[in-house]
């Protein structure tokens, strides 16, 4: 599983939340099915309170923060499902291979591509792992050493926010799920009520380019911030 805490602070406290909201829906709509949104109204003015608020954002922090892993392995089976892929710079160990084949080869050569030459400062700087998922710990910690919060604190952003829409396309796609339940369960059925599950599915396909796309972002933040710290101490 990816090791997605780094130091998220503040930032993953809202995307927990966040993050939560639609499970927390789903969980009341599978103890308490309505016919339609409206229904709903009623339910919310009778129990609107700062109390009864601060006790649901409490629950969707819970739920958001126990889903993360699971969220997470629901991400890689989609990434795969839809072919996303949601590194920034695709596989680097079947690069790497092919690269390191020319032991002449050096960083500094002009004749080296950008990815080349980022390729040989991984190689030589922290090592490439055999699972690419854990070279942003890697990456993470030699940034750390080297003082380069700006590019950590950039990237931690873009982590919990790919956190919050992971957790959300998670939580709709459970929504629909009940919702699409919520048909047998009530005594009428209208167009709306049909409708739901499907508008509730493609949030969660819409949250999930969004999650991939993100981490796409965070992944670009540490390698270039990588890059550029590697280069000057090598100068």
């Amino acid at each position: 599983m990816e090791s997605f805490k780094f130091s998220l602070g503040p930032y993953e406290i809202f995307s927990s939340i966040i993050g939560g909201i639609p499970l927390f829906l789903a969980g009341c709509l599978s103890y308490n099915p309505v016919s339609s949104l409206q229904d709903l109204v009623p339910t919310v003015q009778n129990n609107a309170s700062v109390a009864i608020s601060l006790v649901i954002l409490f629950i969707s922090y819970i739920l958001g923060k126990i889903i993360q892993g699971l969220s997470w392995w629901y991400f890689l089976r989609l990434c795969r499902f839809f072919n996303e892929n949601y590194r920034y710079f695709g596989n680097l160990n079947t690069h790497s291979k092919k690269l390191l084949e020319k032991p002449e080869l050096n960083i500094a050569s002009t004749s080296l591509s950008f990815e080349d030459r980022l390729v040989l400062l991984l190689h030589r700087r922290v090592g490439i792992p055999e699972k690419n998922s854990r070279l942003d710990a890697r990456i993470t910690s030699f940034l750390r050493e080297h003082n380069r919060q700006a590019a950590l604190s950039t990237a931690e952003l873009h982590m919990a926010t790919h956190i919050m829409y992971r957790g959300w396309s998670l939580g709709f796609f459970v929504l629909s799920l009940v919702l699409l339940i919520n048909l047998f369960r009530t005594p009428t059925l209208t167009f709306e009520q049909w409708a739901l599950p499907f508008g509730s599915l493609f949030f969660a396909y819409i949250t999930f380019l969004r999650a991939v796309k993100l981490k796409q972002w965070h992944n670009r933040d540490l390698l270039l911030g990588f890059y550029f710290a590697a280069s000057e101490e090598t100068s």
